[in-house]
């Protein structure tokens, strides 16, 4: 558990974006992840598919920046 980061690290990895970009974050089920770190990446929304889906999608033809939060979803740590 010592990866995960706290909140002072998380307001300062943030800190390093502009500040109006988006923060995305995985979906879909139940529970809690941690985070772990963040980068840039590059999505289009869709807001035709399923809700199981999250609107956004990485994508390198539209040039729409967000900031990805990195979890543990999906991870045993």
């Amino acid at each position: 558990m010592n990866n995960f980061l706290t909140v002072e690290q998380l307001i300062n990895e943030l800190a390093k974006y502009p500040k109006d970009y988006k923060v995305l974050v995985d979906g879909y089920e139940g529970g809690f992840d941690a985070v772990l770190s963040s980068r840039i990446i590059n999505v289009e929304y869709d807001e035709t598919k399923a809700w199981y889906y999250g609107p956004f999608e990485e994508t390198d033809d539209v040039n729409t920046k967000a900031i990805y939060l990195i979890s543990t979803r999906g991870k045993r740590v």
